[in-house]
């Protein structure tokens, strides 16, 4: 069980808050759908306090997507940023 708390919210995006800070994730709407980025983007954009975190943060998605019955995805393209 991972201490990451995730929120879907109405600008198709996926709130990802965890004790040192949050992260922002695509989450389609309509028909759901998350899109997690996979290792070599998130270590090329994550910010330095979840640039080591990319397992932590992908298994914790995937649990909270199977629990919400929505498909994920992991893709070279997957837009994420932090939220300062």
């Amino acid at each position: 069980m991972s201490n990451i708390e995730f929120r879907p919210r109405w600008r198709e995006e996926l709130l990802a808050i965890s004790p040192e800070g949050k992260l922002v994730f695509e989450l389609t709407m309509g028909r759901l759908h998350g899109y997690f980025p996979d290792e070599v983007r998130w270590r090329a954009l994550a910010p330095h306090w979840a640039k080591e975190k990319w397992q932590v943060y992908v298994e914790a998605c995937r649990e909270w997507c199977h629990k919400e019955r929505i498909p994920v995805s992991i893709v070279s393209d997957a837009h994420f940023s932090d939220e300062k």
